[in-house]
């Protein structure tokens, strides 16, 4: 069995979807998230014209192809239902598995992540305010951690887990507590449902996988030069290879993404910044937590961190947006071009 995976190559917003989406056009069997969590935005458009920004689900989606949580998912119950309206609106029935592993975010997590992000003012993270930093921090208190497999046990100890996390634990974080009664009653509920339209399962069950990774390698956990502007995550190939090793994978097909100029959406530095550079871009509008998008020519480290993280396996650069870009790229970079959807991340 083999596994292709698609690596976003700087600060995200590469192009992801559209690379996912094609090649499960291809073929395949499940689409699967191995990092990161909601805070995605990969960007598919049908032929027919259908357009979803996929957050929570798998790329291939408008496929009909199944999405599966990895371990190293953090689910967000209130932003899948969101989007899984959308998409059931849009005529498509989203079909998803995930690991009993997965970290739960709850609504207390998204106001702490949003209240302390906004506290920051000029010297912001970054961050989207949806609580997937706030999860991971959360959920090194196991009294306090909550896995998917907990709501497929009936959730028992969540409404005591919900009021300690409202009370002392928000206290702990940012000096106040929540009262929220009718939102821990609404989130109870969206938990019990959560784990009715979400199936167990493990990686071995994945066949003939597309891997979808999120954000970029610039924005990887370890990728200190740009600490604290990074996310809780590992971007790269270090947890594809953990999935791969359980699942008995390998055969492994790695495509990392990049347009053809860097950007940013969100605090933090961007190399080579140029104010005077404006690109159309339909899914990165400004919003609360990470203004407007910036841009920047490429850098020449891309085929370099791109071999680092690819550990000795082959890989394919895949460059997006060429039409975009009047700039020459390097003639070392072999573009790809991908037929299916004309609008990327």
């Amino acid at each position: 069995m083999r596994a292709r995976i698609v690596i976003g190559a700087n600060f995200g917003d590469e192009g992801k979807g559209l690379m996912t989406d094609h090649l499960c056009a291809q073929g395949a069997g499940v689409v699967v998230r191995f990092n990161g969590g909601a805070q995605a935005g990969h960007t598919v458009v049908t032929p027919d014209g259908d357009r979803h920004i996929f957050r929570h689900f798998g790329s291939g989606t408008l496929l009909e192809i199944p999405t599966f949580l990895s371990q190293f998912f953090v689910c967000n119950p209130i932003l899948f239902f969101t989007e899984r309206d959308q998409l059931i609106a849009m005529g498509y029935h989203p079909v998803v598995f995930a690991h009993p592993e997965c970290l739960i975010t709850t609504f207390v997590d998204m106001l702490i992540n949003q209240f302390k992000e906004t506290k920051r003012g000029k010297t912001r993270h970054g961050s989207c305010g949806i609580g997937f930093h706030e999860t991971i921090i959360r959920s090194k208190i196991d009294e306090l951690k909550i896995t998917m497999g907990d709501l497929w046990n009936g959730g028992d100890h969540l409404e005591s887990q919900l009021a300690e996390i409202c009370d002392k634990y928000a206290r702990f974080r940012i000096g106040e507590k929540f009262d929220e009664p009718k939102a821990c009653e609404v989130f109870l509920d969206c938990c019990k449902h959560f784990a009715e339209c979400v199936h167990p399962a493990g990686i071995g069950q994945c066949k003939d996988p597309v891997f979808e990774g999120a954000q970029g390698l610039l924005l990887d956990q370890n990728n200190k030069e740009f600490h604290p502007h990074l996310t809780h995550s590992n971007t790269g190939m270090e947890n594809v290879e953990v999935l791969c090793a359980q699942a008995g994978i390998t055969e492994k097909e790695i495509y990392y993404v990049s347009r053809s100029y860097l950007t940013r959406h969100g605090a933090g530095p961007l190399p080579g910044e140029d104010v005077t550079l404006s690109y159309e871009d339909e899914t990165n509008h400004p919003t609360t937590f990470q203004g407007a998008i910036r841009f920047a020519p490429l850098d020449g480290g891309l085929r370099t961190r791109c071999g680092l993280d690819a550990r000795g396996n082959s890989y394919k650069l895949v460059i997006t947006h060429v039409d975009q870009c009047p700039a020459k790229l390097d003639s070392e970079i072999t573009s790809h071009g991908p037929t299916r959807n004309d609008v990327e991340e």
